[in-house]
């Protein structure tokens, strides 16, 4: 900056060429200053004595006279004294606006000068930069949403298949409980052969249709094949649990109704009272033995619903990691952002001043609101004074301003 040239405005050169102008302005300043003073002294000295007047005798014709002439000399007088601080005011003037203009065509906030344009470009770039940043986040954003939204409705898909599996074993267990629940010494050969003869081996056609609503965000092929895929891997897992629970528990079954038939062969030979103890042990221990398979599988679906919360967690945690990794910015100018209204049509104008009531305007005093509104007030009385049309409102009255001519 040191190193620049600075060209002399047209302004400087004038008044560099007029220095014996500006020589002779200033020799005559204190004159001119003095004689206004004197002007000053002696028209607020003539004042006072008319005022004095007035308070003792009262307002009469004569004094208003003698006001009315005084105020006209006093127009005068001010006419005269401003005729001689002009060239005074008007250096100075000339001098701050040749300092101003200097100081504003290197302004970069001033529209027009050179570093304004400069600043203008900034910002463009600044805001192409930071459109480019929101729209790669946005995009980012997006897919991690649409991932997240596969993952979560594979999880739930997974949840739900296993809830119908759970609810299947359920069903078949509670059909091989009530087969032994039921079992006698008539129809003992005929529940045996049933139990002995009850599929172990997951149906083929197992397949039951999901209950879980699709994302907005995935189409229709996206979610049929994540569904195919969840059912693919499950599958095998279903086939080998259900071959082992419901084998498992045909097993017991089988290998107990021999001593249940012996019970009740027993109970047939005992006594009334005899009989009915050792039905009432037969049926608790069958609900003990149903209660203890229940308590297993709710276990085991609590362990399976614990492992899904910790991947699931995790899952997330690497989502947004991805996320943070992928909008990790480059350059980026240095910006502030504000938020600018832009009125769309003359209604807005209404909303800005009622908000601007409400949080501000409601709270000021009326002085401050008087200098707010003085442009809309000053419309207002030109309105009543020119065309005759008035306001009709309780908070607003018309007084007379009376003026001497």
């Amino acid at each position: 900056m040191s190193n620049e040239v600075i060209q002399p405005t047209t302004t400087a050169l004038a008044i560099a060429s007029s220095a014996e102008n500006v020589g002779a302005i200033v020799r005559n300043t204190p004159e001119s200053f003095r004689k206004n003073q004197l002007s000053h002294d002696n028209c607020l000295r003539a004042c006072e004595n008319l005022l004095v007047q007035i308070k003792e005798k009262g307002m009469t014709d004569e004094l208003d006279k003698t006001a009315a002439t005084y105020l006209e000399r006093t127009r005068r007088t001010v006419k005269a004294m401003t005729e001689l601080r002009s060239p005074v005011t008007k250096l100075f003037d000339q001098v701050r606006k040749e300092f101003t203009t200097l100081e504003n065509d290197i302004d970069p906030t001033k529209a027009g000068t050179v570093p304004y344009q400069l600043q203008q470009l900034r910002n463009m770039y600044a805001a192409k930069k930071r459109e480019e940043e929101e729209a790669k986040r946005r995009a980012e954003e997006a897919k991690r949403q649409a991932d997240m939204a596969r993952e979560q409705y594979r999880n739930a898909c997974e949840d739900d298949y296993r809830q119908k599996f759970n609810d299947l074993i359920v069903t078949r267990i509670n059909k091989l409980t009530d087969l032994n629940s039921s079992v006698n010494l008539d129809n003992y050969k005929a529940v045996y052969d049933t139990v002995a003869g009850y599929a172990v081996e997951l149906p083929a056609d197992w397949c039951p249709p999901s209950s879980v609503r699709m994302p907005f965000n995935l189409t229709s092929d996206e979610s049929r094949n994540i569904r195919g895929d969840v059912m693919r891997r499950l599958i095998g897992q279903f086939a080998e649990q259900y071959r082992s629970e419901i084998g498992d528990y045909r097993q017991e079954i089988l290998d107990k109704l021999p001593s249940k038939k012996s019970e009740l062969e027993r109970a047939a030979k005992a006594s009334e009272e005899e009989a009915k103890r050792i039905a009432e042990e037969i049926k608790k221990r069958d609900a003990a033995e149903l209660a203890r398979k229940e308590a297993e599988r709710v276990a085991r679906e609590q362990e399976e619903a614990k492992k899904k919360e910790v991947q699931k967690a995790g899952a997330e945690a690497a989502s947004l990691f991805d996320l943070s990794q992928a909008t990790a910015q480059t350059y980026q100018p240095k910006t502030k952002v504000t938020k600018k209204i832009r009125i769309l049509n003359p209604n807005g104008y209404m909303q800005v001043l009622m908000m601007w009531w409400a949080k501000e305007g409601s709270r000021m005093t009326d002085e401050e609101l008087a200098k707010i509104f003085k442009k809309q007030i000053s419309f207002c009385e030109k309105v009543a004074n020119k065309d005759g049309e008035f306001i009709n409102d309780g908070s607003v009255v018309y007084v007379d301003d009376v003026k001497a001519q």
